[in-house]
């Protein structure tokens, strides 16, 4: 059982001011890395990934096989939380968007989303360095070049809320 504090200690709430929809979309397209939650027990189950924003949809590629992808095909309900901030913390923001996981099935959406894909990644060498695939690498399909199989999901957004420093 919590203690109560006397009355002169008590915390004051302090609300962050809430980002607009244009800020929260300006900050989904100028992050690379996000992090998901998924439902486990006996505790949730979050990992650091790479999303790709394009248009108003979050895009992931998972292996077929692992953690996450079981925890997801149990149950596709999300959170995934992106963030920025400035080396002294001073100013900083923060997106939270909750929803559903799916397959991208559809063979024109999958295409367009793997090309749009291969030229977000550019010359980093993380996913390409995990997909096999050689740095200098340029205008490849990585998804489709690579010799792991991957699942493309996609986030189907049922609630989105954004906070900032000022």
């Amino acid at each position: 059982m919590q203690e109560q504090l006397p009355r002169e200690y008590e915390i004051k709430r302090f609300d962050l001011p809430d980002m607009t929809h244009r800020e929260m979309d300006d900050l989904l397209k100028s992050q690379l890395l996000c992090r998901i939650t998924f439902h486990d027990e006996p505790y949730p189950y979050t990992v650091p990934m790479e999303y790709y924003y394009f248009g108003d949809t979050i895009y992931f590629h998972f292996t077929m096989t692992g953690k996450k992808i079981e925890l997801m095909n149990k149950n596709p309900n999300v959170t995934v939380e992106v963030d920025w901030y400035d080396d002294l913390l001073t100013d900083y923001k923060s997106v939270i968007l909750k929803g559903r996981l799916f397959p991208v099935d559809n063979a024109d959406e999958r295409n367009t989303v793997n090309v749009a894909m291969a030229s977000h990644v550019h010359n980093r060498a993380g996913i390409k360095s995990i997909l096999r695939i050689p740095v200098g690498s340029k205008g490849v399909d990585y998804l489709s070049a690579s010799n792991i199989p991957l699942k493309l999901l996609k986030l189907e957004v049922k609630e989105m809320t954004g906070k900032k420093a000022h």
